[in-house]
């Protein structure tokens, strides 16, 4: 039984380096109702597993969307979103997954770049 304080958070992770295979690794970290999803993955990073990637800089409330992530099956920004009691996090889909929560932003990023003709 989980303590009513806590939050069950399950991130989808993958090491290409190590493992090809994606898995997900579950978590159980303090439930801080004023915490955003960005907060909670780095609590995970600080204090329980270092190697977990993600992208997360501006805390500023989304004016960069580098940290766009799929949370319980919404793509959101988790520096806008407060946590959850049970978080599923799995990195933005329809990119190629880097690692973890990392994606290759590139492809899109060409288009918005690319020149007009």
């Amino acid at each position: 039984m989980k303590e009513q304080n806590m939050s069950i958070v399950r991130i989808l992770r993958l090491d290409p380096d190590k493992n090809p295979s994606p898995y997900f690794q579950e978590f159980i970290i303090p439930f801080e109702r004023e915490s955003t999803i960005l907060d909670s993955l780095y609590y995970i990073y600080w204090h329980l597993d270092g190697s977990l990637a993600f992208r997360g800089s501006c805390f500023a409330g989304g004016w960069c969307n580098v940290c766009t992530l799929k949370v319980n099956g919404k793509v959101l920004l988790p520096c806008k979103h407060f946590m959850q009691k049970e978080m599923v996090i799995e990195p933005l889909p329809g990119y190629p997954v880097l690692r973890d929560l990392i994606v290759d932003l590139s492809p899109s990023r060409q288009k918005k770049l690319k020149p007009q003709e």
